[in-house]
């Protein structure tokens, strides 16, 4: 077995971008070339998409092709990106434009002399009391029209209410607990998705209580649909289940079609969070909160909160924040002849005390590798945390002796468990950048062909002492950002620069996940930079009906939180 480091590069996966409210356009998908090692100058840059229309407030990804002479395309060249009025239209230093007023900025990227460029035209944004598309409430009834005054109930919209909701239609979700479960069979199409989403300034929740123990709450068998921005639970008590396996609590949510995203969700007190059946690809899960799903089984906590697998890919989790589950936090996993576990990507997910709900049994913060191969998967920029005394395995990539393909491990922060990092056998890997940071066993090859040496870790004689504050943008929802802390330095307040993230003015609020429902921790209008965020240690949240066991407390070494506009 050899340990060998490919030079790899993923340009980006599709992007939408966001306009108003109402309306998401899909846009290029995955770069389906592999570039290849080249060491001749930039010759020529190309940026996607040249032009872009912005509501105020809208966001976009732009995307930096490089290629040499010879038409190669390059990869780990350095970009950097301007604004020629950043009034009208700024952007980050790695190509994410935010729309500031009525204009038109030219967006110019540039490496070794070369630069290119793209036109944001930006528009007003239509009054905020003014939402296009149909409505569903808890009170709604099939005979509806689909009027905020006369809406329809959720199971109707979601079987396209007789034809009614078309491709590019939004369907506004209004406040109020809609019960039961449910199945969406309705249909988007290419650049026109069908989306469900909650009501600006109402809270819409889908409570499970009541289905039988293998149902799901919400079914998706529709293509290119949204489900952005509402809450889902179980509010029945039962938390433990006598047999072994699946079906010991509901799950809330399932995707059995192509094109489909989760946005903003809050996911509860389910059995698993979010699964995705393999043979289902073009799949996104962003900015999602999931915590205290599962249940207790003889033999081990079961239940996660993200469960993935694909024979083809690609499918995506990044940006969610996973904690306190009875099993996995990320679950890339699959049974002998289940499915595959082919071009997953897991980026820049905040998991921790994940698998710490059971009382017999330890779980990851990430998992990625199963009973067969895993290959074109890509673990980066998470950021993981259990506190001292759980000896759980914090990171694992690869399971048992399969022997998958290639995998991507860079740029992690991973702190706690025990051991913090197990690597299993890839015919292929590519590692760098990672930090692995522990009290006890950090890293466990499994492969004994690796090398300790392409591993950073840490232990507790030289554990950090510096603060160490990461902020990651929640992509498709303006002024929506996940922030982790980790408080080495014991300060009572931290810095948070929300430059990038907020728009000028917003009134903005942000919250610790532990606490979702609960005080803000601060808000405020933004005036740029940074914002002061008070370190508190609040109590984990308990989860429904179990009382056997509780997640650890963070404290105040360790917290994550959700910035929003406020609505």
């Amino acid at each position: 077995m050899t340990f060998g480091f490919k030079l790899s590069h993923r340009l980006a996966r599709g992007f939408w971008a966001v306009g108003t409210a109402a309306a998401l356009v899909a846009c290029a998908g995955e770069n389906p070339t592999t570039p290849v090692p080249s060491n001749n100058p930039v010759n020529t840059i190309t940026v996607s998409p040249s032009t872009a229309s912005l509501a105020v407030n809208g966001t976009l990804q732009l995307l930096a092709e490089l290629r040499d002479s010879t038409g190669v395309t390059l990869s780990g060249r350095a970009v950097s990106w301007s604004s020629d009025a950043a009034s009208i239209a700024s952007v980050s230093g790695e190509g994410f434009v935010q729309a500031q007023d009525t204009g038109t900025a030219t967006i110019t990227a540039a490496s070794e002399g070369k630069s290119s460029t793209a036109t944001v035209t930006v528009t007003q944004a239509p009054p905020a009391s003014e939402h296009a598309g149909y409505y569903v409430s808890p009170s709604g009834s099939s005979a509806g029209n689909g009027s905020k005054n006369s809406p329809w109930n959720l199971a109707t919209a979601l079987a396209g209410a007789g034809g009614k909701v078309q491709p590019g239609d939004t369907v506004w979700m209004l406040g109020g607990t809609y019960r039961g479960t449910f199945s969406s069979t309705v249909s988007g199409s290419s650049g026109k998705p069908v989306v469900f989403r909650q009501y600006p300034g109402e809270h819409a929740l889908i409570d499970g209580a009541g289905a039988a123990r293998t149902a799901t709450v919400l079914s998706v068998r529709g293509p290119y649909v949204v489900f952005w921005g509402f809450e889902m639970t179980n509010t029945d008590a039962d938390r433990t289940w006598s047999q072994t396996g699946n079906g010991g609590r509901p799950h809330a949510l399932a995707n059995y079609a192509l094109h489909t995203k989760y946005i903003s969700l809050v996911v509860h007190d389910a059995g698993v969070g979010i699964y995705n059946d393999p043979r289902q690809y073009d799949v996104e899960i962003v900015g999602c909160v999931f915590y205290n799903n599962g249940w207790q089984g003889p033999d081990r906590g079961h239940g996660h909160a993200i469960y993935l697998r694909s024979n083809t890919g690609p499918v995506y989790a990044h940006d969610n924040v996973l904690f306190n589950q009875f099993g996995y936090g990320v679950h890339v996993y699959t049974n002998p002849g289940d499915g595959l576990l082919n071009n997953i990507h897991i980026e820049g997910n905040i998991a921790f005390n994940n698998g710490t709900l059971a009382t017999n049994s330890s779980s990851s913060n990430i998992l990625v590798g199963g009973d067969d191969k895993a290959d074109g998967d890509v673990v980066t920029r998470n950021l993981t945390y259990y506190p001292p005394g759980v000896s759980a395995t914090n990171m694992k990539i690869g399971y048992g002796s399969l022997v998958n393909g290639s995998v991507e491990l860079t740029d992690n922060y991973v702190v706690g468990g025990g051991p913090v990092l197990s690597m299993g056998y890839w015919t292929s890997s590519t590692v760098s950048g990672n930090s692995f940071i522990g009290t006890g066993s950090v890293l466990s090859l499994v492969d004994p062909a690796l090398s300790p040496s392409k591993f950073t870790g840490q232990t507790a004689a030289s554990l950090p002492t510096t603060t160490k504050v990461v902020v990651r943008r929640v992509a498709y929802e303006t002024g929506r950002a996940n922030i982790a802390v980790y408080n080495w330095g014991n300060a009572g307040e931290v810095s948070v620069n929300l430059d990038g993230i907020l728009p000028l003015g917003a009134q903005y609020e942000i919250r610790n996940v532990q606490n979702m429902n609960g005080a803000v921790v601060t808000s405020g209008t933004f005036n740029g930079g940074s914002v002061a965020l008070p370190i508190r240690a609040v109590p984990p949240p308990a989860p429904v009906g179990w009382t056997t066991r509780v997640a650890p407390a963070t404290g105040t070494v360790f917290n994550a939180y959700v910035v929003t506009i406020r609505e």
